[in-house]
């Protein structure tokens, strides 16, 4: 059997993985649908079945491939996490980053709005995992007393046989890292009752954090661990969009903006940032911070496409030619979305889809295009620009980028999250030279 990559990409909608030989060539791939409890509009997951469910799913993407695995990395989401008990088993279910719950006051009150935000770069909401510990610790007795916190995918590692570690660029995005520190924020840990233990050892992506031991499948077991980071973050890297002065531009149901930025970021912009709730943290390559906001631009336009009867790329196609067509100048139609919902306001005689559509994807492309100057301001302009995600296919979109960033390279390769952990867990092995160098 000829030695393997496994990279593994733990999404929202779903796992995936990936197998390539030691060139990074694909053999095989697999996925299913996370895990999730859905109930109305809140999400959580069991941490066991969530390990379980991925190394199974790496297991037979390993099998198909007639494989061994050399080495295994993992990206996925950051704010979902297994709470640990001192059996360093998990006491509680971990919660969606977009599941609402989550103890707002008790961390204001506690630590400050301003203060946090200048500490760990993010607005005080119910992403951010401190305060979904709070509110299970306020209703989940088995949750006071905890021993760690480590993100999904270091949970999954780690039943794999891994040290307990925490990645940098996914616990940034916790709320327990004093990001200008890079180490732990003791106000913040010990509001959870967590002790000078509470985060693993801090690793960098690509870092050996131990070996798939015998508890692994067999054709997993030897294998190099490594975590390769924050998902957007990973996608980037693989696609070649992290480094200095760079911006990628992912669009799918969350378009998100990703800079990169050598050195540290104040603390005196790290709040500005905050507060129009962009966040910086520490990324995949040494030394670089990430600045990452997500705006609601991919699901507002699934939306409003679907509304109005373009269900598939193709129709999809034909409203944008037709939007390149028509003038704004004619109507006063206004669009606006959420992650909950899209506002269509001004529409009035002779309003047409290509008309709605024209102005779903400039007033969505302006909101982006804001969160894009705020960060200049505080980092200075980018020098390049990389974009991926299916909507920059569609004519009307890649008329208003054009205007939007001048020009830009766009980058079409199959999953780029996963194929980006397998180029760590050749990193980790040692037989694929990071960028970096």
């Amino acid at each position: 059997m000829q030695k393997v990559l496994v990279g593994i990409d733990v999404g929202t909608t779903r796992l995936k993985v990936v197998v390539t030989d030691l060139n990074l060539n694909l053999i095989s791939q697999a996925a299913v649908p996370t895990p999730w409890i859905h109930t109305n509009n809140l999400s959580e997951i069991d941490m066991n079945l969530l390990a379980s469910t991925t190394i199974e799913l790496a297991q037979k993407a390993v099998a198909d491939a007639d494989g061994q695995a050399a080495a295994i990395g993992i990206t996925g989401f950051s704010e979902t996490g297994a709470l640990l008990g001192k059996d360093l088993q998990p006491v509680a279910p971990g919660f969606a980053w977009h599941d609402p719950r989550g103890n707002l006051q008790q961390v204001e009150d506690a630590l400050g709005a301003e203060t946090f935000e200048r500490t760990v770069a993010a607005k005080i909401n119910p992403v951010v995992t401190l305060t979904k510990v709070l509110w299970q610790q306020e209703r989940m007795p088995e949750t006071r007393e905890v021993s760690h916190f480590i993100g999904a995918p270091e949970w999954i590692m780690r039943c794999l046989g891994a040290d307990l570690v925490n990645e940098l660029s996914l616990v940034s995005r916790s709320g327990f890292l004093d990001i200008a520190a890079k180490a732990p924020w003791k106000a913040a840990v010990e509001l959870v009752n967590g002790g000078t233990d509470f985060l693993g050892k801090l690793v960098g992506a690509g870092e050996v954090i131990g070996i798939a031991s015998d508890i692994a499948p067999s054709n997993l077991r030897g294998a190099v661990l490594t975590i390769a980071g924050h998902d957007h973050q990973t996608a980037a890297y693989y696609l070649g969009a992290v480094k200095d002065g760079a911006l990628f531009d992912s669009m799918g149901t969350a378009e998100a903006v990703v800079r990169t930025y050598k050195g540290t970021v104040s603390q005196d912009s790290m709040g500005k940032l905050a507060k129009h709730g962009v966040n910086v943290g520490w990324t995949v390559v040494p030394d670089h911070q990430t600045i990452l906001a997500g705006l609601p631009t991919g699901i507002s336009l699934e939306r409003i496409s679907s509304m109005l009867g373009a269900k598939n790329t193709e129709d999809r196609k034909v409203l944008g030619d037709a939007a390149l067509l028509v003038s704004r100048s004619e109507h006063d139609l206004k669009v606006n979305g959420s992650y909950h919902s899209v506002d269509v306001i001004g529409i009035t005689d002779g309003v047409t889809p290509a008309h709605i559509w024209r102005a779903a994807v400039e007033d969505l492309t302006d909101l982006f295009d804001k969160t894009v100057r705020v960060i200049n301001e505080e980092v200075g302009p980018f020098d390049e620009v990389t974009i991926a995600g299916g909507w920059i296919y569609n004519p009307m979109v890649q008329d208003a980028k054009k205007r939007e960033y001048g020009s830009y390279n766009v980058v079409d390769k199959l999953e780029p999250g996963a194929m980006g952990a397998a180029e760590f867990a050749g990193i980790a092995l040692k037989v694929i030279n990071p960028r970096w160098s």
